[in-house]
């Protein structure tokens, strides 16, 4: 059965195995979903501490002081601040015993040992009290929140190493064909260059996965069997190739008789038609089409939102609606995603010669996205995928 774009997305959505915790290394843990609450381990700042270069200083007292100390960031008070007298403190320092404000330095004026306060001062001004920004056991990240660069260095501040995290799923890729050949290697007759590792790998990595590159399999039932084996060690197995219903499209066989279930196969999308998950246990399996077009498309529709999920992350690219610019788009029965280049005007589909012509993708801003039997006009509103 072919199912909709929509009922394919219903079905994986149904399917998204739920995410698992792990503790990880902090620096590995940038724009993962944290798993856990996080308190402060101390008060933040531990002690009151001086905004600006200056001098610390009673507020109420004269205006002409004596400086008996200085006071540099890493350092503590050796003397307390009592009427008459000052100390040169510098930004981030600890203000001592009996001082409570700091007039910046651009306000003052110094000869010799004295000081001259320009402006009066307030209690508290230019000072942070000790516990401004936290409190010893206060929650400063919730679980459930993403982890950006800030909160690294927050957590870094609360003095972690390592953080509890959704962890993200471990993806093996593998392609197939007879007639795949890597880069750098010599073309035989009627053989072509591997590009769809090089673009699922980056796209992989664009959403923030690192993921085991297992070759390509020649068609093969042994070969393909072998390397199946291999790849569902991890938590999610993406194919390239062999997915149709030709003679050597031997990938759905191969990977039933690994245990796989078939759960889906064609999918009214274009380009991208011959489409196939399947599980077993908590696995998730990919078939994506050999076309270049066809891979980029499914993994960007289908798969990158679907390894989102299984870490509890929104990695759907952003859409929007714009005018369309002219040539208009034809009427098709599946839902279309058309290289587009955005402007001005909107956006307007660029020549484009089908699921093997992955030049004009690569040229393109975003993908204008056509329901099936809708035909827009120039000028009328349509969505695009953004691909940046």
């Amino acid at each position: 059965m072919t199912l909709s774009v929509d009922e394919a997305l219903r079905l994986l959505e149904s399917e998204v195995p739920p995410p698992e915790a792990a503790s990880i290394p902090l620096r590995d843990a940038l724009g993962l979903v944290l798993a856990e609450d996080v308190a402060a381990d101390m008060d933040f700042p531990p002690f009151a501490k001086a905004m600006m270069d200056g001098y610390a200083v009673v507020a109420s007292d004269a205006a002409e002081l004596e400086v008996v100390e200085e006071i540099t960031a890493g350092q503590v008070a050796m003397r307390a601040v009592r009427p008459g007298t000052c100390a040169k403190i510098m930004t981030g320092a600890p203000v001592p015993p009996g001082a409570d404000a700091v007039q910046q330095i651009e306000k003052t004026e110094r000869r010799g040992s004295r000081v001259r306060l320009l402006d009066p001062v307030k209690p508290g001004q230019n000072v942070a009290p000790r516990g401004q920004d936290a409190r010893e056991g206060e929650v400063v990240l919730r679980s459930g929140s993403v982890l950006r660069s800030a909160s690294i260095g927050a957590l870094a501040a609360v003095g972690r190493t390592e953080v509890r995290v959704l962890r993200r799923p471990g993806v093996a890729l593998l392609v197939t064909g007879d007639e795949i050949v890597e880069p750098g290697e010599p073309l035989g007759p009627g053989q072509i260059r591997n590009s769809n590792a090089a673009s699922l790998l980056a796209q992989l990595a664009e959403a923030g996965f690192a993921a085991r590159y297992l070759g390509v399999a020649r068609d093969r039932e042994d070969e393909i069997r072998a390397k199946v084996r291999e790849g569902l060690a991890h938590d999610v197995l993406i194919l390239s190739g062999g997915v149709s219903a030709g003679d050597k499209d031997l990938v759905i066989p191969c990977l039933e008789a690994e245990g796989v279930r078939h759960r889906m196969h064609h999918v009214d999308i274009k380009p991208g038609r011959p489409f196939f998950y399947g599980t077993r246990d908590r696995k998730r399996v990919f078939g994506l089409p050999g076309n270049p077009v066809s891979t980029f498309v499914t993994f960007e529709v289908f798969v990158r939102w679907f390894l989102g999920r299984m870490c509890g992350l929104d990695l759907r690219r952003p859409r929007v609606r714009v005018p369309l610019r002219p040539p208009a788009p034809k009427k098709s029965d599946r839902e279309q995603y058309l290289p587009a280049a955005l402007g001005p005007g909107g956006a307007g589909p660029l020549p484009w010669k089908g699921s093997a012509d992955l030049f004009t993708v690569a040229r393109a801003d975003a993908m204008i996205v056509v329901r099936p039997g809708e035909q827009p006009r120039e000028g009328d509103l349509v969505e695009v995928m953004m691909l940046s």
